[in-house]
C-alpha cells in the first residue's frame, strides 16, 4: 500500500514525519512526504496526516531524528537538512525525506557523496536558503518606535528568520527588537542582554497588527532615515537608472524585491 504522509512546512513537522515512517517500518519506496498545501494523493495512495508541529511529541520525535542523523552522518549534513527545511520550494518535504533515508543508509559517506540524486536535490534547496539568509542579514531595516523598540517588517522568499536570529541578537544585544515576516507568519522577539531571539509563530491578524507598528516611528526616527537617504544619494553615481550603465549591477547586489523596505530608497518626505 502506498502512503503519503502530510506534514507542515516546518523542520519539526518534516523530521517527525520521517521518524514516523521509520517507527512504522514502512517500505521507503512506498512512502512519500507531502506539504499540507500540496497534498494531492495519487491513485491508490492513502494519506496520513501528521499532528501539529507545536505538539510536544512531534517536536520530541523531530529532535530524536535530527540527533540520530547528526551522529550517523555528521553535524554538517544535519545543518544542511535544517537549511533545506526552510525552503518554500515545491516538494521540499520529499527531498528532505530522501536525503535523510540516504544518510541513514550510508552514514559518514553522505558528506562526500555529492553526486547522488538525493544530495543534488537537497543541495539546490540549501543554496537558495543560504542565499536568502544572507539577503535577510543584509537588507533587514529597523525603525525605532516611541517605546524604544526597534521593529522591522521583512518578507523573504524562504523561511529564514528562525535561521538568522542569533546574528541579530549578537549585533543588537542591548536593544529590544521585533522582526516580523507576514508571509511566513513568524516573528523574532529579542529582549536586551539576551544572547538569542525567541521565534514565535503568528496568525494572520497578529502578523498584520505587528507589521502596522512600523508606521509608528516618531519624528526623530524620520530624521535619522532622512539623513541616511541623503548620505546614500550623495554616494551614488548620478543618473543610474534602468537605462544607465551599472544599473543591472546595483539591482543584482540589492534585489529590487527588497527596495520597498529600504529607507535609502524610500521616497517618503
Amino acid at each position: 500500500m502506498a502512503v503519503a504522509v502530510r506534514c507542515e512546512r516546518a523542520a519539526e513537522s518534516v523530521l517527525a514525519a520521517v521518524g514516523v515512517t521509520y517507527l512504522a517500518h514502512a517500505n521507503p519506496r512506498r512512502v512519500r512526504l507531502v506539504a499540507a498545501n500540496e497534498a494531492q494523493p495519487r491513485l491508490g495512495e492513502n494519506v496520513v496526516i501528521l499532528g501539529d508541529e507545536q505538539d510536544g511529541s512531534v517536536v520530541a520525535l523531530a529532535r530524536r531524528v535530527l540527533t540520530g542523523f547528526g551522529k550517523r552522518c555528521g553535524r554538517t549534513c544535519a545543518r544542511r537538512v535544517l537549511l533545506a527545511c526552510a525552503s518554500d520550494e515545491a516538494g521540499m518535504p520529499e527531498v528532505v525525506h530522501r536525503y535523510l533515508r540516504l544518510g541513514f543508509s550510508v552514514g559518514k559517506r553522505l558528506y562526500e557523496d555529492v553526486a547522488a540524486p538525493e544530495a543534488l536535490a537537497l543541495g539546490g534547496l540549501v543554496r537558495r536558503v543560504s542565499t536568502e539568509c544572507e539577503h535577510t542579514r543584509q537588507f533587514v531595516r529597523f525603525a525605532r518606535i516611541p517605546d524604544g523598540t526597534f521593529i522591522s517588517v521583512f518578507e523573504p522568499n524562504e523561511n529564514t528568520l528562525p535561521l538568522v536570529g542569533t546574528h541579530f541578537a549578537r549585533r543588537m544585544r542591548e536593544d529590544r527588537f521585533v522582526i516580523v515576516d507576514p508571509h511566513h507568519l513568524v516573528a523574532l522577539f529579542h529582549e536586551p542582554k539576551d544572547i538569542t531571539c525567541t521565534v514565535v509563530g503568528l496568525d494572520a491578524v497578529t502578523a498584520a497588527t505587528l507589521a502596522s507598528r512600523v508606521d509608528e516611528a516618531d519624528e526623530r526616527e524620520r530624521l535619522v532615515e532622512a539623513l541616511w537617504r541623503r548620505f546614500y544619494h550623495a554616494m551614488e553615481l548620478p543618473g543610474r537608472d534602468a537605462a544607465s550603465r551599472g544599473y543591472d549591477l546595483r539591482a543584482s547586489w540589492m534585489p529590487k524585491r527588497f527596495w520597498h523596505g529600504l529607507p535609502e530608497l524610500n521616497v517618503r518626505p
